[in-house]
């Protein structure tokens, strides 16, 4: 299965390839070691005190305070070269730090997004098969989370990861099922929504509680689902509707 996604969905490097010899880039690097370095040194004499201060005869507390002293200079160092990179200080995280270091593309998990997940089950499809992902049709009232596109037909998925059975449960399927409905009348074709759950209790108490308009299955079910749906388009009108859905992606950069 492809995964498609438009420019802004696309990971990217935090930090471009040209400017990883700058010294902006040397200054973050710089500030991340010296950070690294305060804050095992900060443990070390914690749990160290007695022999530092026989062998140094420096109290400990000193040692501690020069460790947060070279931590703090990491942290300006780092602050300093970030906005010369123009990386955003906000949410700066462990990940966010690793992929600078590693020099990776920038792709954390997002809150409430189970797009990998929903890939990884069907991982083994063909390319005859793509899921999209952020897509909002015409005047619909919420994003469709991932739409799949294949010889077996078009369809949309709405991951949910909360019990059913819970009092604040907000259902998000009347609003799917109507995204889903605009979605097939701006592409000229049927579209079937279906809510995954991550387990068949969790399907059971949803279908018992919401009654709900559309296709409801778990996780497990979807990879024999797909893998058993039998051609209903052709390879030209596949194609025609991809493209249409491409157009409809409304998404948002990695991290966000």
């Amino acid at each position: 299965m492809r995964f498609i996604r438009n420019e802004t969905q696309t990971p990217k490097k935090l930090i471009p390839q040209e400017k990883r010899k700058s010294f902006a880039f040397w200054l973050v690097f710089l500030g991340v070691v010296l950070f690294v370095i305060g804050a095992i040194a900060i443990f070390v004499v914690f749990y160290y005190q007695s022999l530092l201060e026989s062998r140094w005869g420096i109290p400990y507390r000193r040692l501690q305070t020069y460790s947060m002293g070279i931590g703090g200079v990491g942290i300006i160092f780092y602050i300093i070269g970030a906005i010369f990179l123009k990386v955003p200080l906000r949410k700066t995280t462990y990940y966010r730090i690793r992929t600078m270091m590693r020099n990776e593309v920038f792709d954390p998990p997002r809150k409430k997004d189970f797009t990998k997940p929903i890939l990884a089950r069907l991982r083994e499809l063909d390319d005859d098969w793509a899921l999209v992902a952020e897509v909002r049709p015409p005047e619909a009232p919420i994003k469709i989370p991932q739409t799949i596109i294949g010889p077996g037909g078009i369809f949309t998925t709405y991951p949910i990861n909360e019990n059913p059975d819970r009092k604040r449960f907000d259902d998000p399927g009347k609003l799917f099922y109507q995204a889903s409905k605009q979605l097939g009348a701006a592409i000229g074709h049927t579209v079937l929504p279906i809510i995954v759950f991550a387990t068949p209790k969790l399907v059971s108490i949803y279908r018992e509680k919401c009654k709900p308009k559309t296709r409801v299955m778990h996780i497990r079910q979807i990879e024999d689902y797909f893998a058993g749906k039998k051609q209903v388009l052709t390879a030209a009108q596949r194609e025609a509707a991809e493209a249409k859905i491409f157009e409809l992606i409304d998404g948002t950069p990695p991290g966000q």
